[in-house]
């Protein structure tokens, strides 16, 4: 073969050319070898039973003629004819009827809605340093709703109170018991309710009312008795901060500069314990003009509200089992 043919365009060209006959046969000859898979039978649907109608073909129904009484003849007796049958009575609308005293709707007791304000005024005087400081008072006014009386003017209202420092105050807040003391069948009855105090500020020479009227708390007079106790206190802290300036101290030097350290000496341990028990005792000085340096005086015949937190219901109050005939 002349290889010199195969460099010349020509024989390129038919070079080419096999080579592309050669790739199509050889793609031919694949495509004709893959043969194509058979795709599996669908299965038949079962067949949709429908539902069968019946027509059945009826006889209309035909009503019959009267019948026509055949003419009584001379032999023939006349048929009495049976009486004609009553109506039953019409049954009730209820099975049983009760008696009027039974349908009748009860009495309902007198009551009062939530955050009834009830005028009262202090029996005794209140003093805020007696542990438990009782709170006695009267009703002043009869308290009304719906046009019944609810509670009368006359019961009395009792509960416990407490000093609140903060407002220089007696707070008494938490459960009350009003007692009936009505010459009527009420006498003696109690009531619990919850509720809180509220004073009153009503001034009768001008028919106003005043500025703190309804604040929570009652209002006194303020009695100091710790004035003995500063002084005390005034010289335990006096005396402790002398005590530490009379100790024999020496000079050092560190890493902040020059510091005075007290002498390793019986005179400074003497003064050092001394100053330290004066200290105490000027806190427990301290201590005790806050706990007791002050009270609160509430006098006789203080006026306030009972502001009740609850619904006023006399169907709750009830009478002690000692007074029971």
């Amino acid at each position: 073969m002349n290889r010199d043919f195969f460099t010349s365009p020509t024989g390129q060209v038919v070079l080419v050319a096999a080579v592309l006959a050669l790739g199509v046969i050889a793609v031919r000859w694949q495509q004709a070898k893959r043969t194509p898979v058979p795709l599996p039978a669908a299965a038949s649907a079962p067949a949709v039973v429908l539902p069968k109608t019946l027509t059945r073909d009826g006889a209309r129904f035909k009503v019959p003629p009267p019948a026509v009484a055949a003419a009584p003849t001379p032999a023939t007796a006349p048929v009495a004819t049976p009486p004609a049958a009553t109506q039953p009575a019409a049954l009730p609308l209820v099975l049983f009827t009760a008696s009027p005293e039974l349908t009748q709707k009860p009495s309902r007791a007198p009551f009062a809605p939530f955050g009834r304000l009830i005028p009262c005024e202090t029996v005794v005087a209140l003093e805020s340093n007696r542990l438990d400081t009782p709170v006695v008072g009267l009703v002043t006014e009869d308290v009304w709703h719906d046009g019944r009386r609810v509670i009368p003017a006359g019961a009395e209202v009792h509960a416990r109170a407490a000093l609140d420092r903060a407002r220089e105050r007696l707070a008494v807040a938490g459960p009350w018991r009003i007692v009936w003391r009505t010459p009527d069948a009420e006498n003696g009855m109690e009531l619990a309710v919850e509720g809180l105090a509220l004073d009153r500020e009503f001034s009768t020479d001008t028919g106003r009312w005043g500025a703190e009227d309804g604040s929570a708390g009652l209002r006194g007079q303020l009695v100091k008795v710790s004035d003995e106790r500063e002084l005390k206190l005034f010289a335990a802290t006096f005396l402790a901060t002398a005590t530490s300036a009379l100790q024999d101290t020496r000079l050092t030097t560190g890493l902040l500069g020059e510091a005075s350290v007290p002498v390793s000496s019986a005179r400074n341990a003497v003064l050092a314990g001394t100053g330290a028990v004066l200290r105490d005792y000027a806190q427990t000085m301290r201590e005790a003009i806050a706990r007791d340096g002050f009270y609160l005086r509430v006098p006789a015949g203080k006026p306030f509200y009972l502001y009740v937190t609850q619904t006023l219901d006399l169907a709750q109050a009830h009478r002690p089992a000692a007074s029971l005939p």
